[in-house]
């Protein structure tokens, strides 16, 4: 897990005036280098391009297109139409911020140091001198008022959304150090409800929702975040929009190669059967609620758990959902399709029945 939990308080003590030290406040852990998630975090293509769109005409030159990819080469490729000139779908459409850091890490160790983080750094400046800093937060901002409710920042990023951007090493928890730089101990030993060092996904959502998550950034209870209170949200904010762009679609689900998962793609390819069985890591037939909690909502759980004795049986979540069902829970806009982050929990549970059904031919050959 990258250093998401670090947003709750690098993002929120981060000073925009600061113009001396844009570099500083990307370095959200003060470690001298820039992570990937730290760079995700601090700044969305869009600000990107309207920042390096100096001309403000909404199509990017040769120079431009440098500019913003380092890439001499990528302006033919970018230009679709052939029309000599690089819109900003056209940009949107041929790389995103997670390509841009993976140009300048020219070590590919994950990290920007030195003169590979000057591209960034230079970017990110030109954010602040064309006023774009508060771009992310004004599209969380329906209303207008340069204040962020609760019900537009649940509007704008989902738990589910959280977990997925966040899941940069796939191991689908928070380590006791990144808890620990936002919350106390005790907190942590709360939240790390079976002992184990870490904070699984499931183990979150039963203590904390978006709502409390809101609430743990209204420092001063006042029902709205103001700056610096909406700098951690939108620093999130900026983290989804940017692994969104850049998630693949998984090969092995993607049949037909469309850069998305349809309901029959992921019907093929698993079985509620194979899920269960391949996730049931103790083989007694049921799940806990921290196990349900990491894929579902609490709602969900609560309507699995028939008996009420705080496990869901195999029988109980066959009695509720199928893998359509469970397509269609994913399947966040209602649109028909899996896209981006939507397909996170569905690539989180196709790998382990491959792992297991290996095993379980290897064990038998």
């Amino acid at each position: 897990m990258g250093p998401f939990i670090l947003f709750f308080v690098a993002m929120a003590t981060a000073s925009p005036v600061r113009r001396q030290s844009t570099f500083g406040i990307m370095d959200l852990d003060g470690d001298g280098r820039l992570s990937k998630s730290e760079v995700l975090a601090s700044m969305t293509l869009d600000q990107a391009i309207l920042a390096v769109d100096h001309d403000g005409d909404g199509f990017f030159s040769p120079l431009q297109v440098f500019q913003l990819t380092d890439d001499a080469q990528i302006f033919h490729v970018l230009d679709a139409d052939h029309d000599g000139r690089v819109s900003y779908d056209e940009v949107r459409a041929g790389t995103n911020m997670a390509r841009i850091f993976d140009r300048e890490d020219t070590n590919m160790d994950g990290y920007l140091d030195g003169p590979e983080a000057d591209k960034i750094v230079f970017i990110f400046t030109e954010v602040f001198t064309h006023g774009l800093w508060y771009y992310s937060r004004d599209q969380i901002d329906a209303d207008g008022d340069q204040l962020l409710s609760k019900d537009e920042v649940l509007n704008a990023i989902t738990l589910d959304q959280v977990f997925a951007a966040a899941d940069d090493d796939q191991d689908g928890a928070f380590s006791q150090v990144q808890m620990e730089v936002t919350f106390n101990p005790t907190t942590f030993q709360t939240l790390d409800a079976n002992a184990d060092g870490k904070v699984s996904f499931g183990e979150f959502r039963k203590v904390m929702d978006m709502g409390d998550v809101y609430d743990f950034n209204d420092i001063d209870g006042s029902g709205f975040l103001e700056d610096p209170e909406q700098r951690s949200i939108v620093g999130v904010y900026n983290l989804i929009q940017n692994v969104g762009a850049a998630f693949p679609a998984d090969p092995n689900l993607d049949t037909d190669g469309d850069g998305k998962l349809s309901k029959q793609e992921v019907m093929s390819a698993m079985t509620l059967e194979q899920i269960m069985l391949a996730n049931d890591a103790d083989a007694d037939g049921k799940f806990s609620e921290i196990d349900i909690l990491s894929y579902f909502s609490r709602d969900y759980f609560a309507r699995m758990d028939a008996d009420g004795d705080g496990f869901v049986t195999f029988a109980e979540m066959r009695a509720v959902i199928d893998v359509g069902s469970f397509f269609d829970y994913c399947d966040a806009d209602g649109n028909g399709f899996l896209e981006s982050l939507e397909q996170y929990k569905v690539i989180a549970l196709y790998y382990p029945i491959l792992f297991y059904d290996f095993s379980n031919t290897a064990g038998t050959n």
